[in-house]
């Protein structure tokens, strides 16, 4: 669970709501697909004795062979690495009073977007497909009011309570806003001054 002191220009009386990530089937097809990728040398390493002994006895294909397949896994497991760190370290945060958008590109790189929950004016979920409607994920587009730009959570689990939440909690806080707004402007009643002037 994040702690609200690791949070950026954490705001008094904050608490976080929803901690979201991508959904786990998402990454699932990821690694269904590396293992698939990654099985083509233990069945080049059966197939080659079994069917082409004649090219395991050459002295220049095989450590050709060893050093390309060497090679191979050590890329494959590098851009399974990255992929990986992407999915996990993409993150977004809602809390009672912000929205914050945490985007890992790359190993060394990240950006982090905030948006206030008082300026949401439109929230929007969407599910496609059969694999999101059976598991329930999607996207969660948030749109702000005067600007063309979208925060968009993208297949989180649960998008139809997640943007019923974020309304709700826009609500709330711009209520809250209204309110400070009000006892700010409001003019403190001036006392009467009495004046008492002594006749002589």
């Amino acid at each position: 669970m994040l702690e609200l002191n690791h949070l950026p220009n954490a705001i008094p009386n904050e608490k976080i709501v929803h901690v979201l990530h991508r959904h786990p089937l998402t990454i699932f097809w990821l690694l269904l697909g590396y293992i698939l990728l990654i099985g083509i040398v233990p069945f080049l390493l059966w197939y080659l004795p079994n069917y082409k002994i004649e090219l395991i006895q050459d002295p220049i294909i095989m450590p050709l062979f060893v050093l390309g397949s060497s090679a191979f896994f050590l890329f494959t497991w590098m851009f399974l690495f990255q992929n990986f760190m992407d999915y996990y370290l993409d993150v977004w945060i809602v809390t009672n009073k912000r929205i914050l958008n945490i985007e890992q590109t790359g190993l060394f790189s990240r950006t982090v977007s905030e948006l206030r929950l008082y300026r949401v004016q439109d929230v929007t979920s969407s599910v496609s497909g059969f694999i999101e409607t059976m598991f329930d994920y999607g996207h969660v587009e948030i749109q702000t009011a005067g600007e063309k730009s979208r925060f968009v959570f993208e297949q989180i689990p649960h998008p139809t309570l997640i943007s019923k939440s974020i309304l709700e909690l826009a609500e709330v806080e711009r209520r809250e806003q209204l309110d400070e707004a009000v006892q700010e402007f409001q003019m403190p009643d001036k006392p009467k001054s009495s004046n008492t002037e002594s006749k002589t």
